[in-house]
């Protein structure tokens, strides 16, 4: 592949560097970005400037514009550090608009057959997908982490004896992340057959390798088995913007939580602080996004209330 051709393509390479570190793949968001730096080459600009942003975005299509303007959006951020003059489009610029795709929480009982399919695989799968993938999906939906934060863990990310993920999160922010004993005895049983597997796991390479038994699996490789073990779980999938998405993963893990706490009568504003720190939120403002109302937990909700209220409830006869 040939290398960026403008004044800015060097920083556009690092912003690509950057997010492949965090174990994205960058494809597409690669094929864009390219077509941006032909733009930004005809323009002769050398930082990224409102009006190549505004000439690159208006060549497209209404519906090919929302994806391309996230990536610019995200870009602008990352290359502002460096040059101030750079040229942050708002999310509305052009007045283009993203359409927020469905999200479906997966309810306890398809959690349940998710993380079951997790384990039951085809046989006839290869071992990455078999193994790395099936436990990687359970991680993402037993911890809620986000599937960059999943991806880009290395070994000595994954503490065993002490049973926590030294996990970098967005923006540069770093966390411990605890995980239940179950769960670090499957890591560790995992940790064993890649080893013996794929060999050459050094601390430094990638905890959820691709065959190389170094490099982080590939974000679309892991898409295409998640809809494999959604498929073997029976959940049905509504198609491109109807989920499941793997980041609904994230969703259900938060609600799940909640309504085990609900479940227990644990006092939720003590709990709901955590949660966020969990998840590696600045503050519940965030977290919010990820509680829903689900059947599973409108149920226990009204059962909590009616413990606490129901007595001052009469029935009227008619």
């Amino acid at each position: 592949m040939s290398a960026f051709t403008s004044s800015i393509g060097p920083q556009i390479e690092r912003f690509l560097a950057h997010k492949r570190a965090l174990g994205r793949a960058y494809h597409r968001e690669e094929a864009f970005l390219r077509e941006l730096d032909r733009f930004a080459a005809c323009e002769q600009s050398d930082f990224l400037s409102e009006s190549v942003v505004r000439i690159y975005l208006s060549t497209f299509s209404q519906r090919a514009r929302p994806s391309r303007l996230t990536l610019i959006h995200q870009l602008g951020r990352f290359l502002a550090f460096e040059e101030p003059r750079t040229f942050i489009p708002s999310t509305r610029f052009l007045g283009i608009r993203r359409e927020r795709p469905v999200i479906r929480v997966l309810s306890r009982e398809e959690a349940s057959r998710f993380l079951d399919a997790c384990d039951h695989l085809p046989p006839n799968s290869s071992f990455v997908r078999r193994v790395v993938h099936g436990t990687a999906l359970r991680l993402l939906l037993l911890t809620g982490l986000r599937r960059g934060e999943a991806l880009a863990l290395t070994n000595q990310d994954v503490d065993l004896d002490q049973g926590t993920l030294d996990v970098r999160g967005k923006f540069g922010k770093t966390r411990i992340v605890p995980i239940a004993s179950d769960l670090t005895q499957r890591l560790r049983e995992y940790r064993k057959s890649v080893t013996a597997k794929l060999k050459h796991h050094g601390p430094s390479d990638a905890f959820f390798p691709c065959v190389d038994g170094q490099r982080p699996t590939p974000f679309k490789s892991l898409y295409k088995s998640f809809r494999c073990v959604l498929s073997a779980a029976g959940i049905e999938h509504g198609g491109r913007g109807m989920g499941p998405r793997l980041h609904d993963l994230r969703h259900s893990f938060a609600v799940l939580r909640l309504l085990t706490w609900y479940e227990s009568d644990a006092d939720l504003i003590v709990k709901l602080p955590l949660l966020a720190t969990y998840m590696g939120h600045v503050g519940m403002v965030t977290s919010q996004v990820y509680l829903h109302m689900t059947r599973d937990l409108v149920g226990e909700v009204i059962r909590r209330e009616i413990d606490r209220f129901g007595d001052l409830i009469t029935e009227v006869s008619p």
